[in-house]
């Protein structure tokens, strides 16, 4: 323990001094996570104390995407837009607020829900990506597996996974995956249990170049399919790693799988058509759509019955705005799946709520739900079940705790 002290002491007072490097930020982030598996507010908090002015661009491009994905694990989702954001706000200028009304008119706009399970009934693979930092990539997931369950899809290949006994504990904890740390990620996940998915790990770590890490995925997914030749294969992965094309020489892996099974998967985009921190870095089409278009839900554009996409990919789906000042997104109660639970707040705020499913052990749990109380109405999104709802104070100090069950 002495060890780990002196050596956390060393990499925080480097940082701060001024000597930053992508990879000291990578030693601090991983001996956060290693220290306070249950805190989502210290990495925040300790990576607010560090000079960004003193970091090249490639490490301060990590300490946004840093910061955004941590902010997203609290519900701080502006904060986390506003995050992502910085990496581009330099090419802020040279960007415009443009509508295409033509591309409006075009198109009909259907529940990307129901045209995704219609598309993928006679598809043997299909990928769907994921923007890391957007936890409602999740969400819409979690409310389709049901439906890839019932069409025979018994793999959900998970980009994330680092723990394949997950199958057999079934129990998500810290060390199931990074970004598994997020509530959505784990109830997407929960949610794959219940419906008696199988999740593969098939992420290549420690390789040499991206374009190395993408082929050994692919081989992986192959080596699932050479076992079981007759299975349907759902994958979650992140951003182009769906691209079954490239202009560059970063061969994705959608297109080394293609190549190496001759099976053309079903591709799916959620990353391009989303609300961003700043208007000007979302498209025409998002804009267009969520300006002309009444939505709630994701939605497809479809011309002559065929799905418009981006490049590399087969559907793109279009978000609508999510957010808005003082009130938690609505794509948490806009489901099948969970329940409203309105919190006795006594007037607390400032608190942070947590609510843990009861039957999990101390130390290593995802919260379910969690959130900050800001009004004397708050309101918790939980599937049936029972719960502990932990209340913390800006130390991670426990100050009062409740059990909450859940009922159909």
């Amino acid at each position: 323990m002495k060890i780990f002290f002196t050596l956390f002491f060393v990499i925080i007072s480097d940082l701060v001094s001024g000597q930053i490097t992508t990879q000291k930020l990578f030693e601090l982030n991983d001996q956060l996570i290693k220290k306070y598996p249950e805190n989502y507010h210290i990495a925040i908090r300790e990576f607010n104390k560090l000079p960004v002015d003193s970091m090249d661009a490639s490490t301060k491009s990590v300490f946004y995407q840093l910061q955004s994905t941590y902010h997203s694990f609290i519900g701080n989702y502006d904060s986390s837009r506003f995050y992502w954001d910085q990496q581009y706000v330099h090419a802020l200028k040279n960007n415009e607020i443009k509508y295409d009304s033509t591309f409006y008119k075009q198109h009909s706009f259907v529940d990307a829900r129901k045209f995704i399970l219609k598309k993928a009934k006679n598809e043997k693979v299909v990928m769907i990506n994921e923007a890391h930092n957007i936890p409602y990539h999740r969400t819409f997931v979690s409310q389709l597996l049901n439906g890839f369950r019932d069409l025979g899809f018994k793999y959900l290949a998970i980009e994330d996974l680092a723990d394949q006994s997950i199958n057999t504990t079934r129990i998500v904890t810290d060390t199931t995956g990074f970004y598994c740390q997020e509530p959505l990620f784990a109830e997407m996940i929960r949610e794959a249990l219940r419906q008696n998915f199988v999740l593969i790990k098939y992420e290549a770590n420690n390789t040499n170049s991206n374009r190395m890490r993408d082929s050994l995925q692919a081989v992986n997914l192959a080596k699932l399919l050479e076992t079981d030749p007759y299975a349907k294969l759902l994958v979650y992965a992140g951003y182009d790693h769906i691209h079954e094309n490239t202009r560059t020489s970063w061969k994705k892996m959608a297109q080394f799988f293609k190549e190496m099974t001759n099976i053309d998967p079903l591709t799916i985009s959620q990353t391009r058509h989303i609300e961003r921190y700043y208007t000007e870095f979302e498209t025409d089409e998002f804009l267009t759509v969520n300006k002309f278009v009444s939505f709630n839900t994701p939605v497809v554009a479809l011309k002559d019955h065929t799905a418009w996409h981006d490049d590399f990919v087969d559907i793109s789906l279009f978000y609508p705005r999510y957010l808005t000042p003082h009130s938690r997104p609505e794509y948490l109660s806009n489901n099948n799946l969970t329940k409203s639970v309105q919190l006795d707040t006594h007037g607390q705020k400032g608190l942070f709520v947590q609510a843990y499913y009861a039957d999990e052990k101390q130390g290593h749990r995802i919260p379910a739900d969690q959130l900050f109380i800001k009004t004397t109405k708050e309101f918790l999104y939980l599937r049936p079940g029972n719960y502990i709802l932990e209340f913390k104070n800006t130390n991670d100090q426990i100050v009062n705790t409740k059990r909450v069950s859940v009922h159909k």
